[in-house]
């Protein structure tokens, strides 16, 4: 089951600032499928475009190769 379990905005090199949201895949395992773990982590635009990581603060959407860069170290994302 993957849920939205993040966001952060990032300012893109358009010029552009984008929302991004961090989803996660959450895996049922064990006896009756009550354990549940962690799974990958997907990031995506507001209007659902795939989101790379490039490094720590730095990304790109997939679709349009937009490089996008978070501000502050203070933020929390992926």
């Amino acid at each position: 089951m993957k849920r939205q379990t993040g966001r952060f905005l990032a300012v893109g090199d358009d010029g552009r600032r984008y929302t991004v949201y961090v989803y996660t895949d959450f895996i049922e395992t064990g006896e009756n499928q009550k354990t549940v773990v962690e799974g990958l982590k997907e990031l995506r635009t507001s209007d659902g475009l795939t989101i790379n990581r490039l490094k720590k603060g730095e990304y790109q959407i997939e679709q349009t190769g937009v490089i996008l860069r978070t501000r502050g170290k203070s933020e929390r994302h992926p």
